[in-house]
């Protein structure tokens, strides 16, 4: 989640910002699919055409073309006293999605009213909807960076092709200098920021904004920023194989250019006839409300629900060192086997190997073969690397630590008007504990295996596993197995061996993390508990 938004709270929407900077990419059409994605978990979206001067969200929602007022009379625009982005509501042809128009909140044609974005993202925080979906228009301007920078998911949104590679490039360095801006120090060193920032050339990167930094609290926001910023990527409109890898490529060089990194969300492909129909269809009509959904939009309206999962299997790469895990250099979770982690490096080697476009990321155009070069190397060494290198307490070690960094204590300016959190859910059910007579049984002697093995069935006997727990969950609920796979797109397979808690047959631990957390989601239960005492229960069996 993107650390530069305001904090989060349950009692607010969460805002999800489609960007790029580029017309034709898909945003909007993204947008409205999301929509009606999100709706299917019985949730209230807003969706936010952002376009002060070609509004087009309407039409693919089927809403009234937005209005405004050119009289000195009737409802105030944004900007003015009294005015809220709430009176610009209205309703669309699809149940539980609505839309607000910025091209009905002006009150002269072509002429945006005078708001900032924190305003507008404040307002919509005050909304009573689960989600708010902001598209924007093809524009690098402040505003439109500034929603960006503020949502709690900022997705960047491209296509293969050179110049959209070119455009989302310039557009996150676009973001990272509005981000300077909002950082809680920014005010007490204002004018040493606004001198580095003003002397970046065009495509400027976090070198030579350190470089021009004079002072090390500046260098110190910059760098901090630049970590806060947690930015998502979609590659739409994907036509081959190759091309499926290239958003993983952007990410790392991104991140290799400007310390930002965009995790990978999905990559969609080219549907011909889904784009002839938004194409030819003016939004009218049932066949077009019957329409379904296609499985990449699935998959990416489930990643945008439990971005955290996306979080925990790409987490921020850390800087190059000797003794560094190769997974977390890459910006992959350690916890995955040696052979995806092989595949995901040769993926990336191959993906600077093959695509020039790549150096367009860059201020260097060299560095693409040199980072193609470095990758070369890691792939070599992750091949000759003993599988103990991938033992779990390397990996336990490394998760930990990236933990550590990411739940850092936040910047004091954060903490001057906290948040009010709600009452703290009910914990999930532990294990039962043993009983007071296995509580006295003297410890097991070492030459005892015997009494070992008998005293090891005891405690499996009289401990409850997290399995039953969930299993009394779903019945509680009325589910069969099939109803819940169902639900969580998690096969009956393995809910069975969730359930029983068959260690042959459950899926590796970065995945098992992500079906309990949407479990947890399905049955309404804290879901960090859950993980905690799975986890334990099977340490310890």
């Amino acid at each position: 989640m993107n650390q530069i938004a305001p904090p989060q709270h349950p009692d607010r929407p969460r805002v999800v910002t489609f960007g790029g900077g580029k017309g034709g990419t898909g945003k909007s059409t993204l947008c409205a699919d999301i929509a009606r994605a999100l709706t299917r978990y019985q949730g209230r979206v807003l969706c936010v055409d952002a376009s002060w001067h070609t509004p087009t969200l309407n039409i693919l929602l089927g809403a009234n073309e937005p209005a405004f007022d050119l009289g000195a009379d009737g409802s105030h625009c944004l900007g003015e006293e009294g005015a809220h982005i709430a009176d610009f509501i209205v309703g669309t042809a699809y149940t539980n999605v609505y839309l607000a128009s910025l091209a009905a909140a002006r009150r002269y044609p072509f002429t945006r009213p005078r708001v900032r974005p924190e305003e507008i993202i404040a307002q919509l925080h005050q909304l009573d909807f689960d989600w708010v979906l902001i598209d924007l228009p093809p524009s690098l301007s402040p505003f439109d960076v500034g929603l960006f920078t503020l949502s709690d998911t900022p997705i960047l949104v491209g296509t293969p092709d050179p110049a959209a590679i070119r455009v989302m490039a310039q557009f996150l360095r676009a973001s990272l200098f509005s981000a300077i801006g909002y950082h809680p120090q920014a005010p007490d060193f204002e004018e040493e920021l606004v001198e580095v920032l003003y002397k970046q050339p065009l495509w400027l990167n976090t070198r030579s904004l350190r470089y021009d930094a004079p002072s090390a609290q500046s260098r110190a926001i910059i760098d901090e920023t630049a970590r806060q910023l947690e930015v998502y990527m979609v590659v739409n409109m994907v036509r081959e194989g190759a091309e499926h890898d290239l958003g993983f490529v952007l990410s790392h060089a991104l991140h290799r250019e400007l310390q930002v990194f965009p995790r990978v969300l999905a990559s969609i492909d080219y549907a011909d006839r889904r784009w002839f129909y938004n194409r030819r269809t003016t939004g009218t009509g049932t066949s077009r409300n019957e329409e379904g959904l296609t499985n990449d939009i699935e998959l990416l309206s489930r990643h945008i629900r439990d971005v955290q999962l996306v979080d925990m299997r790409y987490p921020r790469p850390i800087p190059t060192r000797g003794d560094a895990h190769p997974a977390m250099l890459m910006g992959l979770n350690p916890e995955l086997s040696r052979n995806e982690v092989r595949q995901y490096c040769r993926r990336l080697w191959e993906g600077y190997r093959r695509e020039a476009s790549i150096s367009l990321v860059f201020t260097e155009p060299t560095r693409r073969m040199e980072i193609a070069e470095e990758l070369e190397g890691l792939y070599r060494h992750v091949l000759t690397m003993p599988s103990e290198n991938f033992s779990r307490a390397e990996v336990d070690e490394a998760v930990r630590n990236y933990e550590r960094e990411r739940t850092a204590t936040p910047a004091p300016a954060r903490q001057e008007h906290p948040t009010p959190q709600p009452p703290r859910p009910p914990e999930f059910t532990p294990p039962a504990q043993p009983s007071a007579h296995e509580a006295e049984t003297p410890p097991e002697q070492p030459d005892a295996p015997a009494a070992e093995e008998g005293a090891g069935a005891r405690r499996a006997v009289a401990t409850k596993s997290p399995g039953d727990a969930i299993a009394a969950l779903r019945r509680r609920h009325g589910l069969s197995l099939q109803e819940l796979s169902s639900r969580t797109h998690i096969g009956v397979k393995y809910l069975a061996a969730i359930e029983t808690v068959d260690s042959d047959v459950l899926p590796r631990p970065v995945y098992l993390r992500g079906y309990l957390r949407e479990i947890s989601r399905v049955f309404d239960v804290p879901a960090q508990p859950l993980i905690e005492d799975y986890f334990r229960y099977l340490d310890q069996s």
